[in-house]
């Protein structure tokens, strides 16, 4: 009989507390050997890359809870209207996974969090050659030339 992973304990005599805990030490030791931004970048350049793709998305989850200023739920996207988390995403021109940035709300924008996960590192791979293309939190068209904040 094979594990399944929604019910650790009953098949593999790991509690379901301790089956998470697990999942979150392994989880960890990954991120721990997850290049940033800038090593990312770097290896793009050397590897003679034209250009790489930034774009945010969605991961929704029903799990989070915070109130914003205005008392309005901080991890709610009203874009979405669904609760979740907004990630900032780096890819290679063929979409191959570089980098993840940590996580923001999702009633954080997408322009907010490239801002504050990747703009800085992007302009200057920019201004090292290594164009970014993204769009601009869906207010306008691609642009490659420069990097477009929405601002």
């Amino acid at each position: 009989m094979s594990a399944d992973a929604s019910t650790p304990g009953p098949r593999t005599g790991v509690s379901q507390a301790a089956g998470y805990r697990y999942l979150h030490e392994g989880i960890d030791v990954l991120a721990a050997q997850a290049p940033d931004l800038h090593e990312v970048l770097d290896r793009c350049r050397r590897e003679g890359m034209t250009h790489v793709i930034l774009d945010g998305t969605l991961i929704e989850t029903d799990r989070l809870a915070g109130v914003r200023d205005n008392g309005n739920d901080l991890w709610f996207s009203q874009k979405h209207k669904a609760f979740g988390g907004n990630m900032q995403f780096l890819a290679a021109p063929d979409g191959t996974p570089l980098w993840v940035s940590d996580v923001e709300p999702d009633s954080t924008s997408d322009v907010t969090a490239a801002r504050i996960y990747a703009l800085p590192a992007l302009y200057k791979a920019a201004a090292d050659g290594l164009p970014t293309l993204a769009d601009r939190g869906g207010r306008s068209p691609l642009k490659v030339d420069t990097l477009e904040t929405g601002s």
